[in-house]
């Protein structure tokens, strides 16, 4: 009688703990749910903190006077180093197995998501050479308007009305950070309007790969995906350099490889491999949303490093905008 008491306990138990498991976040308790975000909640403060550096090394990279790298190096010289980590990474933890069973399952969406993820790139590295850091940094950003859109339409994920206007009013924010008023018209004049038209393509990529993994790809091992995504990137990318600049005409300095392998291990690597986990926890739309943070980040590093980047009234305003509206779309 007692035996069969205890297994009824634990039967008890482990039916709690699936319910509990399957239970919607925003059901949840709030001490609860609370423990649950919270890891998701660091992990997305990590990623926005590191995706602001890309737009301003690589501007920095094509800009140097002496031997810039050409957008496809800067892309090929980022992806390699952060393929070679994940592969080391997939290796040491024991996944070399998951890795050909992943590939043969799904070679077809880590393609397609491998060439998208490819395209974002070099649109972001060409984008940088024809317009300044921080409106590559809003047109690009924009993409979480795109997410949004897109999560409703082909996720059919759901949201209250003040979502979406939290969702307009952090992208007006953005607006405001990025283009001074008294120089709107460099987003239409054609000194930028190619790099611009860039930016926001790459953004669009990015929304596109975003929900293309969601929708693909959300029941495989992040790590896993994530190595394949940007080992497939990192040769498509390396094809792409020598067809359009050949091998390099010079040697890269000290300073250009610690660069780019920054960029290849944190904010490739690290970041797009916990941003993949990130959307698996989380509605992709939610998880966007904290992208709008990057313009902010990114503009205090443009005045740090670069010369001609500048902060004024209009950054602390649109800097609150983003902020209301993040809150905002949370609370939705």
């Amino acid at each position: 009688m007692e035996a069969t008491e205890s297994i009824s306990d634990s039967t008890s138990s482990s039916e709690e703990e699936t319910t509990s498991s399957e239970i919607p976040v925003d059901e949840l308790p709030v001490q609860t749910k609370f423990k649950t975000l919270l890891p998701v909640i660091l992990m997305l403060i990590f990623i926005v903190v590191t995706w602001a550096t890309p737009n301003v090394v690589g501007r920095y990279l094509s800009l140097q006077e002496v031997n810039p790298l050409s957008p496809t190096q800067i892309s090929a010289l980022r992806y390699l180093p952060a393929a070679i980590t994940l592969l080391i990474v997939c290796f040491i933890s024991r996944r070399t197995k998951s890795l050909f069973e992943t590939l043969k399952k799904k070679y077809l969406h880590l393609i397609i998501a491998s060439i998208i993820l490819a395209s974002f790139v070099i649109l972001q590295m060409y984008s940088v050479k024809y317009t300044t850091a921080s409106v590559s940094s809003f047109l690009l950003n924009v993409n979480p308007v795109i997410t949004f859109v897109l999560s409703i339409i082909i996720l059919k994920e759901k949201h209250r009305w003040w979502g979406s206007a939290g969702v307009f009013v952090a992208a007006i924010g953005i607006f405001f950070i990025a283009v001074p008023l008294e120089e709107i018209s460099q987003i239409f004049v054609s000194e930028y309007i190619f790099g611009n038209l860039l930016a926001f393509l790459s953004g669009a990529a990015w929304a596109i790969y975003s929900i293309y993994l969601k929708k693909f790809l959300k029941d495989e091992d992040f790590i896993v995906t994530s190595t394949w995504n940007l080992t497939l990137s990192a040769i498509i990318l390396t094809v792409v350099m020598f067809i359009v600049d050949g091998w390099f005409t010079f040697t890269p300095s000290t300073t250009d490889v610690l660069l780019t392998t920054f960029l290849g291990i944190v904010p490739t690597a690290i970041s797009f491999t916990l941003w993949f986990e990130t959307i698996k926890r989380i509605p992709v739309q939610k998880a966007s949303v904290f992208q709008f943070l990057i313009p902010i980040i990114a503009t205090i590093f443009a005045v740090i490093f670069l010369v001609g980047e500048t902060i004024n009234w209009q950054f602390g305003v649109g800097a609150g905008l983003i902020l209301v509206g993040l809150i905002v779309t949370q609370l939705s």
